[in-house]
């Protein structure tokens, strides 16, 4: 029963840190400013992606042709998974020139978070991509 009582005395008697008051309102306000940035960046990134959804439905917008793109790449056939490369190569055509293809990678990322060229390289074969 000694050694309880001694071990807790000395749990009491140890040496204790002192920080001060500025310390912890400087760790507190980072830690505020952090999560306030973070949750502005969630705000604006699912803006961001509501407009991209509401631009892809209009026929020729490069919000469009990157939902093509990203439904060709999760095509389910009666099959199996796959990706259609018929409609990525005839989706890729439709686009009128490389000014437009920036703003369809832009807005890729916008709607799915992911690189359109790495997805490309991902799902066609090194043949097809070269093509592509």
């Amino acid at each position: 029963m000694a050694a309880p009582l001694l071990a807790y005395k000395a749990w009491q008697n140890r040496p204790r840190i002192s920080i001060s008051s500025q310390v912890t309102s400087t760790v507190l306000a980072v830690g505020a400013a952090a999560g306030v940035f973070w949750g502005i960046k969630a705000v604006v990134k699912n803006f961001k992606q509501g407009i991209r959804e509401q631009q892809a439905l209009t026929e020729g917008n490069p919000a469009a042709f990157a939902t093509q793109l990203k439904m060709a790449f999760e095509n389910d056939n009666y099959f199996g998974w796959g990706t259609d490369e018929e409609v990525v190569f005839s989706v890729l055509e439709a686009i009128p020139s490389g000014g437009t293809m920036n703003k369809v990678q832009r807005a890729y990322r916008d709607l799915y978070g992911r690189n359109l060229a790495a997805d490309l390289q991902d799902e066609l074969s090194s043949e097809e991509f070269a093509s592509a």
